[in-house]
């Protein structure tokens, strides 16, 4: 399944170059044949490589992933949207303070970054029979167990990736992720500007889905300041609903005054309501003290006002200034 750099097949001699220059070449000095050879020998050897390495990828047999295919062209595209994505939403993120920006790197590590990586080891793991069909029972575990079974040559830079995934730095898991899939001989695209419109596009289409299907209203908070932000910034985000009071700080500026002071006191009511959740089931005589009446109070006002702070992101309101 894998072709890496290190064992690569072997292309002709400087020596068997001569011999067959000497057949094509009529009168020319050896010496000079032989310097034409050694010339000759670096780009011919990268061009037959690449004919291997592209006959090798496309025989290998694929292996079923449910209904999706497990093939070279395939997973190659699925880690190329991924790794795009990845770099959209470390954009986003570096437009926030020092502390926000490392809570919404961890997450990206631990959820998308984690899914790209699982897609690889999984990929390649089809030659020891350990494919699974639902990447998300690929543990640490799992990956450890997969990674101590591959040659070392493609074990050593997939152990850097999957070290990466606990550390606190994109760059260091982009990097990792660009030397893994060229051992695996898979071949990462930076997305041009027409390709990151259209992961925009498609990023906020998944999210205006989710929002349109969802009534609980801390996840409806949450995917609606998502929205805002890119409909305002032209940045994708992906976030912990921990960062959200921060994201919607941010919006003060860039919002009408109307809009903020909704999501303001729409914020207000789901803090509120979790507290009064967490409080009530920590005490059985929460009804005794008359905490179930407030909470159903709370619940009844997010009600009245869900509608309107959805249509905050289906139905955009233009600003006159957006802040870049």
């Amino acid at each position: 399944m894998w072709v890496s750099k290190q064992s690569e097949v072997p292309f002709l001699a400087v020596e068997e170059i001569v011999e067959f220059l000497e057949g094509k070449v009529a009168d020319c000095p050896e010496d000079m044949l032989e310097q034409l050879a050694q010339q000759l020998l670096r780009p011919l050897t990268r061009k037959y490589q690449d004919v291997v390495r592209s006959t090798f990828l496309s025989s290998s047999s694929s292996s079923s992933g449910g209904n999706r295919k497990q093939n070279v062209k395939d997973v190659q595209e699925e880690i190329n949207n991924l790794y795009n994505n990845v770099r959209q939403f470390e954009k986003g993120a570096r437009l926030f303070s020092d502390d926000t920006q490392l809570l919404m790197v961890k997450h990206l590590l631990r959820t998308v970054c984690t899914d790209l990586t699982n897609i690889l080891i999984n990929f390649l793991s089809a030659d020891l029979m350990m494919t699974t069909e639902n990447l998300s029972s690929i543990t640490p575990e799992v990956r450890m167990k997969i990674l101590g079974k591959l040659p070392e040559e493609v074990k050593a830079p997939l152990m850097k990736l999957h070290n990466s995934l606990n550390g606190k730095s994109i760059e260091d898991f982009q990097s990792s992720l660009e030397a893994a899939a060229e051992e695996c001989g898979l071949m990462l695209k930076k997305g041009d500007k027409k390709k990151e419109r259209q992961a925009l596009l498609i990023h906020k289409q998944a999210l205006l889905e989710q929002l349109s299907a969802t009534e609980d209203p801390a996840l409806v908070l949450h995917l609606t300041s998502v929205l805002l932000f890119q409909n305002l910034t032209h940045c994708m985000l992906h976030a912990p609903g921990r960062c959200v009071p921060n994201i919607i700080s941010t919006l003060q500026a860039k919002l009408p005054e109307d809009q903020f002071k909704l999501l303001q006191q729409f914020q207000g009511l789901v803090v509120k309501r979790l507290v009064q959740s967490h409080s009530q089931g920590k005490s059985a005589e929460g009804a005794e003290l008359g905490e179930e009446p407030e909470l159903e109070s709370v619940q009844k006002e997010l009600n009245s006002l869900i509608g309107n702070i959805k249509e905050l992101a289906l139905n955009p309101r233009r600003t006159s200034t957006v802040e870049e």
